[in-house]
């Protein structure tokens, strides 16, 4: 059984996410993180990693030399990502990779290889999977699929408070990744079938849940 939450940046998905399963007693998938690790590993192995972008061969040595080294556990907490033995936090929400992981997670070959290893991840577990494009692309046929949204102002603050960044440069960042996520050939950022969605501009993280839990009712789940 499969819940998915998609949405832009800074919408509430990882915080509904981590509420949801901690009262369906479910596990989070935070695809996101994927994304970044992928990122800030790229950045940091290799100089010329945009040209790295443009070939696919050279694309899938890279994930394949470093998933070895990788170790992914995924809680009702969240998921928590080890690269050799050392856990990445944060490290993936460094401003390089900020400013980079909407250009590397539009390249086709990337998402190919995050999303095999995120089906492999989904296996015989009951997961709230949270994302951009869970319910459009990943898990289509997931049980229930939410798509939250808020006004791109409400979002830059919450962004600039978790992270104690300046406000305009990371309403800066957020329209530059809604606008590349929205218009990517590859997966855009899109409201998926059948999903139902929330608008969380004036809404806590409680009274969304609230909403999801309802929806799930209805279902008689």
């Amino acid at each position: 059984m499969i819940v998915t939450i998609d949405g832009p940046a800074s919408s509430g998905k990882t915080t509904v996410a981590k509420l949801l399963a901690k009262e369906l007693g479910f596990l989070v998938l935070e695809s996101g993180k994927f994304y970044r690790l992928f990122t800030y590993l790229l950045l940091k192995s290799e100089k010329e990693w945009r040209a790295l972008l443009t070939d696919e061969e050279r694309l899938k040595a890279f994930w394949k030399r470093i998933l070895p080294e990788l170790k992914i556990k995924v809680k009702k907490e969240g998921t928590a990502v080890y690269f050799r033995g050392e856990l990445l936090e944060k490290e993936l929400r460094l401003p390089e990779v900020e400013e980079a992981v909407s250009i590397v997670a539009k390249v086709e070959a990337v998402r190919k290889l995050v999303n095999s290893l995120l089906r492999e991840l989904s296996k015989d577990k009951k997961l709230v999977a949270e994302g951009r494009d869970m319910g459009s692309v990943v898990f289509p046929e997931a049980t229930l699929k939410i798509f939250l949204t808020a006004d791109e102002k409400v979002r830059a603050e919450r962004r600039a408070k978790d992270e104690g960044r300046p406000f305009e440069k990371v309403a800066e960042n957020i329209k530059k990744r809604d606008k590349i996520d929205s218009t990517r050939k590859t997966a855009p950022l899109t409201i998926p079938e059948g999903a139902i969605v929330i608008d969380t501009t004036s809404l806590s993280p409680e009274e969304v849940l609230k909403v999801v839990i309802k929806e799930l009712h209805k279902r008689g789940l």
